[in-house]
């Protein structure tokens, strides 16, 4: 991956757990205007993951994922990681009943939104930002 040769797992963990930080902001803001509290969601697009080679990536998403857990513990939602290559997706449904059912009830592994996006920008807007809200919805209310 190209990103991970500019940064170290580290700085790549830090600007997630900014982001995390904006989100959470724009949450309080929206959550004071409602009178309703606002939760995070998180899908990480995981196309293209490779279960071998450099696992920077994955350690930098995976130590992001644990601070923001103590950092934001109220406003934390679903976990969706989505899209996983075949192999990570078959590991993800073999060792998934293993895990606590509050970790089950948090963490999701699903094929769908963004799979066949390859710019980010398709979703910010329009009939593309539709279908991806709604199968989020579908996957997140799923149960």
């Amino acid at each position: 991956m190209s990103l991970m040769s500019e940064l170290t797992a580290d700085e790549l963990s830090d600007f997630f757990l900014y982001c995390k930080e904006v989100n959470s902001i724009v949450a309080d803001k929206r959550s004071v205007a409602s009178g309703k509290l606002i939760r995070l969601v998180t899908a990480n697009d995981l196309s293209g993951t490779k279960l071998l080679g450099d696992s920077s990536f994955r350690k930098a998403l995976s130590a992001a994922s644990t601070k923001a857990s103590d950092l934001y513990p109220a406003l934390a939602g679903p976990t969706l990681l989505l899209n996983l290559p075949a192999l990570l997706g078959a590991l993800a449904k073999l060792f998934t009943p293993l895990f606590p059912p509050e970790v089950r009830k948090k963490l999701r592994f699903e094929q769908g939104p963004l799979n066949k996006i390859s710019d980010l920008s398709a979703v910010l807007d329009g009939p593309e930002r539709e279908k991806f809200l709604t199968e989020l919805d579908q996957l997140i209310y799923a149960d």
